[in-house]
Parts: structure tokens; C-alpha cells; sequence
């Protein structure tokens, strides 16, 4: 009976219905379920099986049925079968297909409710800010019928973490791929897991997943900070730091190490507090750790960097010096404050820092999802990458109903002034019949380069401000207006696309701007009378003006037209002097043409240059794809030490800092007696002075000659019972508590400073590591062989400073500190 009735589900397109008989199955549960009451219902029987052990995929026949009667008491809206179709296509991970105006929106968000039934957090991210609070405020009333809370992160900042908790912790949240990538990347640098914002990666549905994970995939996301360091603190720490002696500070310049002694951690701790920038009850509080980080760069300017030596004076500006050449480097900036720190010592301009704390690829954060789907109207170009780099196949769901837009072919011009004069003239046209017109640019400036051919033809550009701005032409649809849409006026998309669709209406807009806004005719209230105007005239026409460099790009602006079954028109107006076309044997076809008689006025259409077109397009992606893919490559490598260096971090947050921190110290002095005994040394062959020094500088730790001279086995057993001793000693004095809390601050905060500094080294290795190629070496071996080796020295880093950290905090018991 299923099979037959699927059957039924064949469009004109040719193309068959996926999921048809669980869209039937939906029907026939639909057909018995009325009202908010037998909604409510059936949702609970869903959970009361969930709970018992049923899957929530096994239940999707009467979860979307219950989302379809939902929306219809909402929203008044009834779900197409197209849109139940999708619904089943996104629950089952695929990327949907589906064209512009068949209601992705109402499909999300009954996959989401599908997805969020076992609790784990789902999150539908959209392309920008405006969308996600859209389409969350639109859907918010079928998520509450059915039992399901919905949050909304878009436009909150950094610095409204409550709330974005708040949002992250309901069933559904609505956000946007950046914003989820950034507190991502914040919360595996918070100093408590209840600071953490998100709850983790459950199921994702991406909306226009084309623009999203692939055009926007090129660039990774990198968070640089920290850029709200005030900058009079500088100035303030180098005062304190200027004040301290000589007995306060150790330094080595044979390492290039400077730290405090214990007498220094008081004093320093003193002249910080008198400034006030000092809280909580010692200097190792975890709420000073910008101040006490900012102290040891001071530390590190005052006493290891010296000028006309490291660094010259020019003007108000800091100019580093190559300690290898002797050189000045124009533009280098040290990192991590340090460059500040040399500012303030000097008396000179102090600009605010910037450094990559850490980063991660759309590609390897969208994989971070258990469960990952998506939608847009043009995925099949594209299946390929879906599938490969985030297994994700694709759907094509047909339209409701047919699409009858009429395609015209591309038109060629020779020369951009006579392209330039024939889109006037096809505007103008179509203003005439009073049809809708939307005109598609690639840029700002030719955007409004047509804008201002259409005022010298007697126009009248419309105020994008003015709420009321498009009411002249809802009275009188022949007046010459014009609406410019751009990214000057990004703010104000959603509200001019709707209104595209008037009778007479002509909008020019780069042709990226108001993805996922509808373009209805009629304009946004979809009068009747209006609509059946603009329909009469030809419904929306979409005129492109150059072709863009992606294929997908031009599809997306035609889809524009066309919307629901209603009539449209499409053509693209080129020349070849086009960008595109200039870059890609444009001058053999100009030269051709002029051979041919063709003047600068005249226009083309031929088989030839469809070709020139389509080829030049597929340069460019192939270009643009390989980009992708040596972004993730290259991630790749990072993405197994950003996954083992954050679970390090989560145990050192999450009780765990003590076994850490016993640990690290143990690696400490591996390395310190690797490093002056390694086994082919003969004991009295060793530098026990500069052994002993080490020590000293690095555990806090006086050992004798003669047990210097010891196997490395006793050297290290002597050095952790030292160790050992000096540890029980401070916690006599200050107490467990006093001294797990600084113990988890010294072992947090160093494995940041570690982190750091090797997610910059890394990015200084990305950017010079290519250049390994011109001598016949692949530039990925050498940046995996070399991240491997880097890592290896995080951790020994890391493990020097909590050993060093451990060694010289000065932790006193709470109410001695108050």
C-alpha cells in the first residue's frame, strides 16, 4: 500500500519525492491529530518512549506530524509534503536541495525538534545575525506548542556570557557558524568549566550550507585577543615592576629567563595592591592572571631586553632588531604583551596587542557535531565536497509546485559602456511594463554605478532609511524609484528584498545580498491585487550584470525568480571587459569579434562563450577548492594537538590540576637531567654548576655536587624529594585549599602561555613553511614533521613553568592574606 502510495508523489519536474513513504506515514498520523491538545499528547507519548529506551529517528512518523498541526495553529501555515520531504532528508544527515521560497525554515525546525528529543543540544545555524533571529522569533511558537525551548546566541557579545549560556542551554539554539566557532574556542580557555558557555556539540542543521561550508571555508576562524587590555595597565605594571630590586628577581641571560623570588612575589604583590590592580586575597588568584602575566612580560622588558641592543627608539615607535643579523625589522611586533611591556619601559606610544590565541577550521568545527545536516538551494554542484569533508550526502528535494521562469541566454557585449547603456535600457523596459526587477552586481561600486545611470535617466533614489519608503510606489507603481542594496545598507536587506516584488519595483543589490529573505510578488503583505499585477507583467526578472566566480553564485540570483510556482524571467548582460571574462581569454574573443563586424554596442549569444564562461567559472572554484582543502590539511595537524591539549585542559579545570601538576614537575626534571646527564656523559664529565643552577632557577631546588654526580635515575629521585619537601613546607604554611587553588592557577595558566605561543609559532611556520617547496620539499611533510616537534617542546615548556610557578609562589593561608 506504501509503495503505491509513494507513488503518488511524482512532480512534472521529473524528478521523484524523497522519503515519500514517511511522508504518506505523516499524512495518514496528520489526518488524526487536531488540535493543540492531541499535539500535546502526542509528544508526550514520544518522550515517555524515548525515556523507556526508543530512538528518537524511530519516531520521526508522528514527530513531524505533530510539527505539522503545530505550525498550522502557530503560524497558520500547513507544511507542504516538500517540506515534511526535507524534514526526514535533514533528521537523516543529508544536505537538502531545496529552491528559494519553498519553506527551509519550517523544515529546520522540525528536524530540529526530531534531533533535540534525546537531549543533546541542537543548533541550527544560519548565515548572519539578522536570519538566526528571524527564524528563531518566527519558529518560537511551533517549538513552544510542542513542548521545546529555543534560544537565539546572534548579537550577543563576548562579554554577555550569562545570557549566552542561557541561550546554548535550551533545547534549540539558533546561531551562526563564527559566533559557535568563537565561544568554542573562549571556553577552552576559561578558568572554570561552570564559565563555559556551551553545553557541546550535539546535532547541527546549516542553513545555506554552500555559502557557509564552502565559500566561507577558506579562511579558518582565529580568535586574536586578548584586544580589551586597557592601555594604561602597561603603564601601571611597569611602574611596579621598575620598583623592584635586585634580590627580588633572578635572571639568567644565558636562557633569557627572569623570575621572582619569593621575597619578589611579596613585593610585587605589595605595589600592585597599592595600585589596585590586585584582587581577591593573593597575587596568584585566578582573577589577577592578566595582571600577574602583563608583570612577568614587564619583568622579561626591564631586565632581559635591552635598547640599541634588542630593540631601537625611533620616534614614538619600538623597532625591533634581528639578533641574528643585527637588523632592523620593520613591522615585527613581539607577541604576548611583550612588545607593550618594551613601550612602557620606554616611554613611547603603546599600541594595543593583538595575538592568535587559538584558532580552528569551519571544516574541523562543523565536525565537532555528533550529527551534521544541511540546506540550501544549490548543494548538487557541490556533492562532492559535502560528501567528502563532512560525509554528508546530498538531497534534492523538487518544488511544490513546477518552475516556470524563463531562462534567457547570456548576452555579450564587447566593450562595459555598451553592457552599461543596455541594462539601463532593459531596466527602463521593464519598468515600462511594470514588472518587478531585481538587478544583481558584484560589488559596492557597481551597484552604485547603475544606481547613478538610472538618476541622470530621471530616477529617484528611495531612502533606505525611511520605513515608509516604498509606500509612493505601492499608490502609483510607475513612479522612477530605485532601492540600492548593499553591504552600506546590510541592516536594512530583509525589509527591501521583501518589497522587490512590487509591481514596478527595481532593486539593485550585490547579488549575495538578503540570501534567505523571500522575494514576494506583491511585496511583503503579498496584496492580492498587487501580486496578480506583477505576475501579469512577468513576475520578478532577475538581470545579472557580470557573472560571478562561482557558478553557484549565479544559480542562487536566478533563484530569486520564480519563487512558488510563479512566473519569472532570468538573463544575464556581460562584456568582456567583465572581471571574469578578462581574466579568461576575453581578448582572443574580442579580437574575433572585431574581425566578425560585431561593434561595441552590440551583443552576442553563442554557444562559444558559454563555454568561455562555464570554463573560466570551474578555473576559479577548482582554484577556490584547493584552497579549502589545504586550510583543512593544514588544520588537520593542529586539530589532533588542539584536541589533546583541550582534554589536558578540561581535567586541569576540572579537579584534576593536582595529578597534572605532580606530573609535569616529574617531566621538569626529566628534562633538566636529560638535558646535563644524558647516559652517554660520564658522571665527572657532567657541568654540575650549571646543573645546579638550573635547578636552582627552575625548581626552586639546592642539590650538592657529589649528588650531581649520582646515576640520572637518583639525580631525578632527589630532585622530586626536594621538590616534595618544598611543596609540604607550603602547605604546612598555607594550607590544601590555599594551595590546590594556586596550584590549578599555576597549572591553567601555564598551559595557556604554552598553548599560546605555539598556536603563533604554528602560524609563523604556515605562513614561511611554502617556501620550503622552490627547494623540491612538500611544504605539508615539513610543517607536520615540525608542529610534532613543537608540540613536544609545549609540553616541556608547560612543564617548566608549573614546575618554576609551583617553585616560587608565595601562598599564604586566606586569613593571613585578608
Amino acid at each position: 500500500m506504501l509503495r503505491r502510495l509513494a507513488g503518488i508523489f511524482r512532480f512534472e519536474s521529473g524528478q521523484s519525492l524523497p522519503y515519500a513513504e514517511g511522508v504518506a506515514r505523516v499524512a495518514h498520523l496528520g489526518g488524526e491529530m487536531v488540535g493543540t491538545l492531541a499535539v500535546s499528547a502526542a509528544m508526550h507519548a514520544v518522550r515517555t518512549r524515548i525515556e523507556a529506551g526508543a530512538k528518537p529517528a524511530d519516531e520521526a512518523d508522528l514527530v513531524f506530524a505533530a510539527c505539522r498541526e503545530a505550525a498550522r495553529i502557530a503560524l497558520g501555515l500547513r507544511a507542504y509534503d516538500v517540506q515534511i520531504a526535507a524534514a526526514y532528508a535533514l533528521a537523516h544527515g543529508n544536505v537538502v536541495e531545496m529552491a528559494t521560497g519553498e519553506g527551509k525554515t519550517l523544515s529546520a525546525c522540525f528536524a530540529a525538534v526530531l534531533a533535540s528529543l534525546d537531549g543533546m543540544p541542537v543548533h541550527v545555524l544560519t548565515a548572519n545575525d539578522y536570519l538566526a533571529k528571524r527564524d528563531a522569533e518566527w519558529m518560537a511558537p511551533v517549538f513552544d506548542l510542542l513542548g521545546v525551548s529555543v534560544g537565539c546566541s546572534a548579537g550577543l557579545g563576548a562579554d554577555e556570557d550569562a545570557l549566552r549560556r542561557e541561550m546554548y542551554g535550551r533545547d534549540v539554539t539558533y546561531a551562526t557558524v563564527p559566533a559557535v566557532g568563537f565561544d568554542h574556542l573562549r571556553d577552552n580557555m576559561r578558568l572554570r568549566p561552570e564559565d563555559q558557555v556551551l553545553r557541546g556539540f550535539g546535532f547541527a542543521i546549516i542553513d545555506e550550507a554552500d555559502s557557509i561550508l564552502v565559500d566561507d571555508a577558506r579562511v579558518p576562524l582565529v580568535l586574536s585577543g586578548p584586544s580589551d587590555v586597557p592601555l594604561d595597565l602597561y603603564a601601571k605594571v611597569d611602574a611596579a615592576v621598575a620598583q623592584l630590586g635586585d634580590a627580588d628577581v633572578v635572571v639568567d641571560h644565558l636562557t633569557r629567563t627572569a623570575v621572582l623570588t619569593d621575597a619578589g612575589d611579596e613585593r610585587l604583590e605589595e605595589i600592585l595592591r597599592g595600585q589596585g590592580l590586585v584582587q581577591g586575597e593573593g597575587l596568584y588568584d585566578a582573577a589577577n592572571v592578566r595582571v600577574v602575566h602583563h608583570a612577568l612580560m614587564s619583568l622579561k622588558a626591564h631586565r632581559l631586553l635591552e635598547v640599541d641592543r634588542d630593540y631601537v627608539v625611533a620616534g614614538q615607535d619600538i623597532v625591533v632588531v634581528d639578533e641574528t643579523t643585527g637588523r632592523f625589522v620593520a613591522g615585527r611586533r613581539w607577541s604576548d604583551g611583550l612588545h607593550q611591556a618594551v613601550e612602557a619601559k620606554e616611554g613611547v606610544t603603546i599600541h594595543p596587542e593583538s595575538q592568535s590565541y587559538a584558532g580552528i577550521s569551519f571544516q574541523n568545527l562543523v565536525l565537532l557535531y555528533r550529527g551534521r545536516a544541511g540546506m540550501t538551494g544549490t548543494a548538487s554542484a557541490e556533492a562532492g565536497e559535502f560528501g567528502r569533508t563532512y560525509g554528508m550526502p546530498v538531497s534534492v528535494v523538487p518544488p511544490n509546485r513546477p518552475c516556470i521562469r524563463i531562462d534567457e541566454p547570456d548576452e555579450i557585449y564587447r566593450r562595459r559602456k555598451g553592457k552599461l547603456s543596455a541594462v539601463v535600457a532593459e531596466i527602463k523596459a521593464a519598468k515600462e511594463r511594470g514588472q518587478p526587477i531585481l538587478v544583481g552586481t558584484t560589488s559596492i561600486a557597481k551597484s552604485e554605478e547603475i544606481a547613478a545611470l538610472l538618476v541622470s535617466e530621471g530616477f529617484v533614489q528611495i531612502d533606505l532609511e525611511d520605513e515608509a519608503a516604498f509606500e509612493p510606489l505601492r499608490r502609483d507603481p510607475s513612479l522612477r524609484l530605485v532601492a540600492v542594496l548593499n553591504a552600506r545598507h546590510h541592516e536594512h536587506e530583509a525589509r527591501i528584498l521583501a518589497d522587490a516584488g512590487l509591481p514596478g519595483a527595481v532593486t539593485i543589490a550585490t547579488n549575495m545580498a538578503g540570501r534567505g529573505v523571500d522575494i514576494r510578488l506583491g511585496g511583503r503583505d503579498e496584496d492580492p491585487a498587487r501580486a496578480a499585477a506583477a505576475a501579469e507583467a512577468g513576475g520578478l526578472y532577475v538581470l545579472g550584470t557580470e557573472r560571478h566566480e562561482s557558478r553557484r553564485v549565479d544559480d542562487q540570483l536566478r533563484g530569486r525568480s520564480g519563487r512558488q510556482g510563479n512566473p519569472g524571467r532570468s538573463r544575464f548582460m556581460l562584456s568582456l571587459e567583465d572581471d571574469l571574462l578578462r581574466q579568461f581569454g576575453s581578448p582572443k574573443l574580442d579580437r574575433l569579434l572585431a574581425r566578425a563586424g560585431i561593434s561595441e554596442d552590440d551583443a552576442i549569444s553563442h554557444r562559444f562563450v558559454a563555454k568561455l564562461i562555464a570554463k573560466a567559472q570551474l578555473k576559479v572554484d577548482s582554484r577556490n577548492g584547493e584552497q579549502r582543502r589545504e586550510v583543512k590539511k593544514y588544520d588537520d595537524v593542529l586539530d589532533a594537538q588542539r584536541g589533546a591539549f583541550y582534554a589536558l585542559r578540561r581535567r586541569a579545570i576540572g579537579g584534576e590540576a593536582s595529578e597534572i601538576a605532580r606530573d609535569m614537575v616529574g617531566m621538569a626534571v626529566d628534562a633538566i637531567v636529560a638535558r646535563h646527564a644524558p647516559p652517554d656523559l660520564l658522571p665527572d664529565d657532567r657541568d654540575v654548576e650549571a646543573m645546579a643552577a638550573d635547578l636552582r632557577r627552575n625548581m626552586g631546588v639546592a642539590l650538592d655536587g657529589a649528588m650531581l654526580r649520582e646515576t640520572p635515575a637518583v639525580v631525578a629521585d632527589a630532585i622530586l624529594a626536594a621538590f616534595a619537601d618544598k611543596r609540604g613546607v607550603k602547605i604546612g604554611r598555607a594550607g590544601e585549599d590555599a594551595y590546590a587553588e594556586a596550584e590549578r592557577y599555576v597549572v591553567v595558566s601555564s598551559l595557556d602561555l604554552a598553548w599560546r605561543n605555539h598556536v603563533a609559532a604554528l602560524e609563523h611556520l604556515r605562513n614561511v613553511v611554502s617556501l620550503r617547496a622552490y627547494g623540491g620539499r612538500d611544504p605539508l611533510v615539513e610543517f607536520r614533521a615540525e608542529a610534532v616537534d613543537m608540540y613536544e617542546a609545549l609540553v616541556e615548556a608547560a612543564a617548566t613553568s608549573v614546575a618554576t610557578g609551583l617553585a616560587y609562589a608565595s601562598i599564604r593561608p586566606r586569613a593571613e592574606a585578608a
